[in-house]
């Protein structure tokens, strides 16, 4: 077995580090639109303007919560509520009522859009 060399072990912090600064990055993103997709429907909703919205799910309606650019889930009808307890972040999921809720900021590209 081979031994650590100190630049060994620097880029080994270095990129641990770096994971856990973007995971926490993402985690909680803040952004300029809120885009929500229910059961094949899309919706999206300016992040700017705090407030409390319900979309139809395949199972009945979502309620989420916008405030200070980032975006929660009160209330669902799927039998666990997993996707309540996931607190502020992006992306949030309600699987059984097939919800996705994304924090997205204006002008972001993805890879279909270049």
């Amino acid at each position: 077995m081979k031994k650590l060399r100190p630049l060994d072990f620097l880029l080994t912090i270095t990129i641990l580090s770096l994971g856990i600064f973007l995971t926490v990055k993402k985690l909680t993103q803040h952004g300029n639109i809120i885009k929500v997709n229910a059961a094949g429907n899309h919706y999206e909703y300016s992040a700017k303007k705090d407030g409390i919205y319900k979309v139809r799910g395949a199972l009945g309606f979502t309620t989420f919560e916008i405030k200070d650019g980032r975006v929660h889930i009160i209330d669902s009808p799927c039998p666990n509520k997993t996707c309540v307890n996931q607190g502020w972040h992006s992306p949030l999921v309600c699987l059984p009522n097939n919800v996705i809720i994304t924090v997205e900021d204006e002008g972001e590209f993805d890879a279909f859009s270049e």
